[in-house]
């Protein structure tokens, strides 16, 4: 039973490099290959012990399941990057997410009018992300955080209202 399956990475392509020194011919040039760099091995047991969990298996049967894992693994491709390419990765993701609303849009999402959803934009209250030409643009999260603050001011008032008018009932 196959437990560990080792499968050769290379960090690049294999290259051919010029080789130091002058052969016999002038002009020629020997070339050698650079293996891969990096191998990479990994343990089927915990795959088939996740399929064990749910489902009942017989030894031959487990036996089976790792031999074929390990070779669909072993015909995998591995890709090895670094932190950086991780976190870039990661903020253009981010970005790609970040969708950019039209005014009508932004309206629309927090149900105000467009001529309201202008004013905010202009005073300030939603910061402005682009224009074009007279067209205003914004991140949908800023509206959403403006509608998220706004809820909370406007619950804030009518809490502050109805114990305003609780007092004045039951005060007579």
């Amino acid at each position: 039973m196959p437990s560990m399956t080792t499968k050769p990475c290379p960090v690049t392509k294999p290259r051919a490099i010029p080789a130091v020194g002058r052969s016999a011919s002038a002009g020629a040039k020997k070339t050698v290959t650079i293996p891969p760099m990096v191998a990479l091995s990994f343990s089927v047991e915990p795959f088939v012990s996740v399929v064990q969990r749910h489902i009942k298996l017989s030894k031959k049967t487990r036996d089976a399941i790792a031999q074929d894992l390990a070779e669909v693994l072993g015909h995998a491709d591995v890709q090895l990057t670094t932190d950086n390419m991780v976190v870039n990765r990661q903020l253009t993701v981010a970005r790609e997410a970040e969708s950019v609303l039209t005014t009508e849009e932004a309206a629309q999402l927090v149900n105000v009018s467009r001529p309201y959803m202008v004013k905010l934009i202009d005073t300030g209250a939603i910061a402005l992300y682009q224009k074009v030409g007279n067209q205003r643009r914004v991140l949908r999260s800023v509206v959403m955080q403006w509608h998220a603050k706004e809820r909370a001011r406007q619950a804030k008032a009518l809490k502050r209202l109805s114990e305003g008018l609780s007092e004045e009932i039951f005060a007579s």
